[in-house]
Formats: structure tokens, sequence, C-alpha cells
């Protein structure tokens, strides 16, 4: 008889763990104001930027703005300045 051994690949979270409501989601993102909010993993800024391309092209007078965390979790005062600067915060990390 062989035993088999069953791994999870999940990583354990880095960081304080808080739980938090999610926000309502607005109806539509035109005239609205998006964060990006890197890391500073390497690729994560190609995404995120791609992505507010894309959103560009699709909404109406859509405000991108890009937000270097530097590390994982974003320190709190750049979490907070984006949250406050915006309506929709993206948050991206790649590797």
């Amino acid at each position: 008889m062989y035993a088999l051994e069953i791994l999870n690949p999940v990583a354990q979270q880095r960081g304080a763990l808080t739980a938090m409501a999610i926000n309502p989601r607005p109806a539509s993102l035109s005239h609205k104001t998006v964060g990006q909010l890197w890391s500073g993993t390497h690729g994560g800024d190609v995404a995120l930027k791609r992505a507010g391309d894309m959103l560009q092209e699709r909404f109406t007078n859509l405000t991108v703005n890009f937000y270097t965390g530097g590390d994982y979790p974003a320190p709190p005062p750049i979490v907070k300045q984006a949250a406050e600067e915006c309506d929709v915060v993206i948050g991206a990390t790649a590797d």
C-alpha cells in the first residue's frame, strides 16, 4: 500500500491580517478616479498600466492614479492616500 501526502500550495499571508467589509461597486467607472497600487514586484506595474489603459478606452473621463507601495503589504499611508483620492483602487503584485 502507498501513502499519498497532499500539500497546500498556498503560501501563508505576510503582514497583518485585517478583515474589512467590501465597499459597494459603482454602477460605472465613467467620470471616476481609479487608483492602481503596485507593491514593487516584477511585472505588477506592467499589468496595472495595461489595465488602466484598457479601462480608459472603455469608460468616459476616467482618471487613473498610480501609487507605488514599495513593499507587500503596502504601507498604510499609501493605502490611505489612494483611498482618499480615488473612487476605486486596484492592487496588484506579480512575479
